[in-house]
């Protein structure tokens, strides 16, 4: 069965995007954190809250032409790309219909309301994080209000030559 992952990058001192919510700073270790470390190639459908979805549509180029798409709104977006869905109901529902026609891993993209969803649900098999080495002072966390703590048993450690390090952890319970 797919296994439902959180990947996110984050600064070394802990934030996933700048104080005005940028993350421009990420784009040198993209290719670490997606090509080098094959994750794409085992991810068959993505989940994104809706202003994640519209960030990325404000982007241009739809990244993930080859994945489906679950997009959590409230009520149907516009310009939907290929192979993407709006679902109404929640984040399980968001995983049921990705399972249903993937049997590749699902990652739920974000944002930070949507991954603590999935979290707090019990829906995540694995959490992914990469540390990129940049310290960028202030801004937007990883998590902020998580309703239930989480243990994680340590998987592995990747390491890339541009300084960033791939950690993995399995979500217990």
């Amino acid at each position: 069965m797919s296994q439902v992952r959180l990947f996110i990058a984050t600064s070394l001192d802990g934030f996933v995007a700048d104080s005005d919510g940028d993350s421009a700073w990420l784009e040198p270790y993209r290719r670490s954190m997606f090509t080098e470390s094959g994750f794409l190639d085992n991810i068959g459908a993505v989940i994104l809250g809706r202003r994640t979805f519209q960030m990325m549509q404000a982007f241009g180029e739809w990244p993930y032409v080859d994945k489906y798409a679950f997009i959590l709104t409230s009520q149907e977006p516009s310009g939907l790309p290929l192979n993407s869905f709006y679902v109404t109901s929640g984040i399980a529902a968001a995983v049921q219909a990705a399972r249903e026609r993937t049997s590749k891993d699902i990652w739920v993209v974000g944002g930070a309301v949507t991954m603590e969803s999935a979290l707090d649900a019990g829906l995540v098999d694995i959490v992914e994080i990469c540390v990129v080495p940049r310290l960028i002072g202030s801004g937007l966390s990883m998590f902020n209000s998580l309703k239930r703590r989480q243990k994680l048993e340590f998987e592995g450690i990747q390491a890339f030559s541009d300084g960033l390090v791939k950690l993995r952890y399995e979500v217990i319970g």
